[in-house]
């Protein structure tokens, strides 16, 4: 079935689809319908196409004309269960009788409220009564919500809380700043799980080359959408074509995580080696600067120092060469002796199975700034539970 394109202030609206991808299910589970806009049948980028409305009353009504188009087009498709992302002004969610209208526009194509997911831009959300009370009522009605371009200007957590959106939509520039810089490739994995503490799921957006495939993987979102996946079309790409692509690169990483698992088995029986042989020299009660330099000598060591039974630093840390020479403007972070770590991990795992060797997972030493992994074990020295630690360069695997 084919539909004429409605006109609107004279530009004809068309709409393509970008499938939206969920790397655990191998398969497309949604499409973002997009607005294509032309005048004398001169293409029109969308955002010149509601710049063309002089009101909020007149882009109010061209977005329920774009919207009627988008929901008419998908309801014509044979596919599998999947969503409709419509990408809505956050003006039309403010009022009733035009959170009404939108619902209306929606059922009466024939497209199920529970099939859709209303895109809202978060960094032009502003938080009022109206517009939570708005989003709420058309969740009711089984509408889904997405934040979109999360990560652009001030993003505000505030508003994710709020709302409490079911998807969070990742901006291109998050993804960008990960490919060049390892403390964004970490704040990203991390804001996906902050997002996952919410109750969100991640769409990261933007997703155009072999890499940006592999952060996402890495970063653990749970659906991707982009250029590499697919390209916006009228009938975009089937996943008798995505989904090897994607493979592709599941691949790609599943070999660089078994490289690490190899280099973390080598370097954790390396670490046992020498925390065994400086646990026995402490029991026979050697100092400490002594007895570490087993520990020190491991590869990528930064520092080693020693734990009390309630996670307190005995001494001072003992530095390798591995270690700079901290910034003046941490200085008052430099002398550790007698602060407390027992809520870390590496504390309390340690703590719980004595003589065990455990290896954290990344995170930000508070000594220098620097990405870490601790290593850790629980033994007995003068009858007294202690923790031996060293902190070591966050490893890295490069192919």
């Amino acid at each position: 079935m084919t539909l004429a394109s409605p006109t609107y202030a004279g530009m004809v609206l068309g709409s393509h689809f970008q499938p939206v991808y969920s790397l655990a299910h191998r398969r497309t589970v949604g499409v973002e319908a997009l607005l294509r806009a032309s005048v004398d049948g001169q293409p029109l980028e969308p955002e010149d196409a509601f710049l063309r409305m002089s009101t909020a009353e007149q882009r109010h009504h061209m977005d329920m004309v774009v919207c009627a188009a988008h929901t008419a087009r998908f309801a014509t498709q044979e596919h599998e269960p999947r969503w409709l992302f419509l990408n809505i002004d956050a003006a039309s969610l403010t009022e009733p009788e035009r959170t009404a209208e939108l619902a209306d526009i929606i059922t009466s194509s024939g497209v199920e409220p529970s099939s859709v997911v209303l895109e809202v831009l978060e960094h032009v959300l502003e938080l009022d009564d109206r517009l939570v009370s708005g989003i709420r009522h058309l969740k009711t009605q089984g509408f889904s919500l997405a934040i979109d371009d999360f990560g652009v200007g001030h993003s505000n957590f505030d508003r994710v809380c709020e709302l409490m959106p079911d998807m969070v939509k990742f901006d291109r520039h998050l993804l960008r700043g990960a490919a060049t810089q390892p403390r964004m490739r970490d704040l990203l994995q991390r804001l996906v799980h902050l997002m996952h503490e919410t109750g969100a799921m991640v769409v990261q957006e933007g997703v155009e080359t072999e890499q940006d495939v592999l952060l996402a993987l890495e970063s653990g979102c749970d659906l991707v959408q982009g250029y590499y996946v697919a390209r916006p079309a009228l009938k975009p790409d089937s996943d008798a074509l995505i989904t090897p692509r994607i493979d592709a690169r599941w691949d790609d990483l599943m070999v660089r995580d078994l490289l690490k698992r190899k280099l973390t088995r080598r370097q954790l029986e390396l670490a046992r080696q020498s925390f065994v042989q400086s646990a026995i020299s402490l029991m026979q009660n050697t100092a400490f600067d002594e007895a570490a330099k087993p520990m020190l000598a491991i590869p990528d060591v930064i520092r080693c120092f020693l734990l009390d039974s309630e996670g307190r630093q005995i001494g001072r840390n003992l530095n390798t060469r591995q270690a700079r020479k901290i910034s003046p403007r941490f200085a008052p972070l430099a002398d550790t002796t007698g602060a407390v770590w027992s809520r870390r991990p590496y504390f309390q795992h340690a703590i719980d199975q004595p003589g065990v060797l455990y290896m954290s997972d990344p995170y930000l030493s508070m000594t220098d700034t620097r990405s870490c992994v601790t290593l850790s074990m629980a033994i007995e020295i003068n009858e007294a539970m202690h923790v031996l630690c060293a902190d070591m360069l966050t490893p890295t695997v490069t192919r």
